[in-house]
């Protein structure tokens, strides 16, 4: 493990070495609503240098289309099909599991256009139609709470086996003014903890990260716009997540680079059990 006072620094040293570069988005390249330093001027650097790159990002109730726009808002000139969200997997999942056509119930919010639905699932959030979905996909925000959740809960009691699908694992995420959130992740397991007690079985399928669907279809989508296989060994995700980034691509194959820019702090960093191939301090 290596550890630099600057990422640009290693990277123009290093970068023989690799093939692509990933990136989370919050935390990395913008966070709490402004630009990191510095992180602008390395994707113009990227762009100029027609270094592949693209986004991972755990955010789940904005869709890719959006996620661009916002980040333009910025002044990055990141296209759509350079960005995977967690609902990126969604498409392989419903194909392994012959699911396209039907009918699940959405909670929350999955973005404009709806991932779900991109997906090839049919989609409604009635509570009157639950009882005919074949499973549950679980998004963000946008929802009251207490009967959907409720509702939910039942629902799967009455048809254990049936699929939760949670794009975004993560318990909570960051909001304004130092707020947090819950987020799907903790809203599936809260479920899964009182269907417990209620004798029944619920087993999330997870898609953002640290699992492995998000990295399966986001390195499929940059090979097939490469047009040419890519060594994971030969791509670096950068990250400000030990738990979500590092864990995922260290998982997944990826070589590994934390940025102290993010929700991991020094503190947390020395105590941690996961471990990235390198850390940097800042662009």
């Amino acid at each position: 493990m290596q550890i630099h006072s600057s990422f640009e620094a290693w990277f123009d040293k290093h970068r023989g070495g690799l093939d692509a570069m990933v990136f989370d988005v919050d935390g990395v390249l913008v966070g709490g609503g402004k630009l990191v330093p510095g992180s602008l001027a390395f994707i113009r650097k990227l762009r100029e240098r027609n270094f592949p790159f693209c986004l991972l990002t755990n955010d789940g109730n904005h869709s890719v289309q959006e996620k661009a726009a916002g980040l333009s808002r910025h002044g990055f000139d990141i296209t759509a099909e350079e960005i995977t969200n967690c609902l990126g997997g969604l498409t392989e999942y419903a194909d392994a599991q012959g699911l396209r056509g039907k009918l699940f119930f959405v909670v929350g919010d999955t973005g404009k256009p709806c991932g779900v639905e991109q997906a090839g699932l049919r989609v409604t959030r009635d509570l009157a139609r639950l009882g005919a979905c074949e499973g549950v996909i679980v998004g963000e925000d946008h929802y009251d709470w207490e009967p959907v959740i409720n509702g939910v809960l039942n629902h799967l009691l009455r048809h254990p086996g049936q699929p939760i699908i949670v794009p975004n694992p993560d318990e909570y995420y960051p909001a304004h003014e130092g707020r947090i959130h819950i987020a799907a992740g903790g809203v599936a397991r809260f479920i899964q903890r009182v269907a417990a007690v209620n004798g029944v079985k619920v087993e999330p399928v997870y898609l953002g990260k640290p699992y492995q669907p998000i990295y399966e279809h986001n390195h499929r989508a940059m090979e097939r716009r490469l047009g040419r296989s890519i060594a994971r060994n030969r791509v670096l995700m950068l990250g400000d997540s030990l738990e979500s980034d590092i864990r995922g691509a260290n998982g997944y194959g990826y070589r590994s680079g934390l940025l102290l820019t993010g929700i991991t702090g020094e503190r947390h960093f020395e105590t941690a059990t996961v471990h990235p191939t390198h850390v940097f301090r800042g662009f």
